[in-house]
């Protein structure tokens, strides 16, 4: 098989609060009482049990603003409405290649693909843990597709290998208040911890354990493509799952 590709470049963030460090020096007072409150957020969203919200806060608190790598299947192990989402993406591919491949008699040469990248929200009533730790998200899939030449008139099988992808941009950029976990926190007051330089937003990405399909494309009805591993086991088609 050729290699996986990469997602494609990382989709237009939001605009956020403004830029890092903008906010004047005689007004960042309130800025500096309010860290120490998103601070006590963070302790008291872990004691809750949710775990990635907690350090997700605590990584822009941590002012660097650097990439934050998470276990992708992690989250569609949590939040199956996201894993379901994505995995449609990587099915779209793979028929879409199957059926190019079919129409052109290209068999037995690896393709590789590589999907837009598509917005899916993660809300409360889906994971309280993820929400606050990321929210709106975007989902892509890559991966390689073999159709092997048919014998004898049947339907053709293929081989596909393929990757899940999440990115999301972590900022405070409405205009909302929440409460996590007891203490109530507004996208105004945290996104000014970013311009008053107390705090950085940052990229967070993270990629699926590479699945393996091997089997045939059915011309209707879904392609029963793997679960998430370690987590609800069976095919899309379980409803068990």
């Amino acid at each position: 098989m050729a290699p996986i590709p990469g997602p494609l470049p990382a989709p237009p963030a939001d605009p956020g609060q403004g830029a890092w460090g903008s906010q004047p020096i005689y007004s960042r007072a309130d800025d500096v009482a309010f860290a120490k409150v998103a601070a006590a957020a963070s302790v008291a969203a872990d004691a809750a049990g949710w775990t990635h919200a907690s350090a997700h806060l605590n990584h822009y608190l941590d002012n660097t603003g650097k990439l934050l790598t998470i276990n992708a299947d992690a989250v569609f192990r949590d939040v199956s409405a996201a894993h379901t989402k994505a995995t449609s993406i990587a099915e779209t591919e793979i028929r879409r290649i199957t059926t190019e491949a079919s129409a052109t008699q290209n068999y037995d040469n690896p393709v590789q693909f590589q999907s837009q990248w598509s917005g899916f929200y993660i809300t409360r009533a889906l994971s309280d843990d993820w929400f606050f730790a990321m929210g709106g998200i975007h989902l892509s899939a890559t991966g390689v597709v073999t159709v092997h030449k048919p014998t004898d008139g049947a339907q053709p099988s293929i081989t596909a290998e393929y990757k899940l992808h999440v990115h999301d941009r972590y900022n405070w950029d409405g205009d909302k208040s929440t409460e996590i976990a007891g203490i109530t926190v507004s996208d105004k007051r945290m996104g000014a911890l970013h311009t008053a330089g107390l705090a950085r937003e940052y990229d967070i990405a993270g990629s699926s354990e590479v699945r393996r399909f091997e089997g045939t494309v059915p011309s209707n009805g879904p392609v029963n493509l793997p679960g998430t591993p370690g987590g609800r086991d069976g095919e899309r088609s379980d409803p068990t799952r």
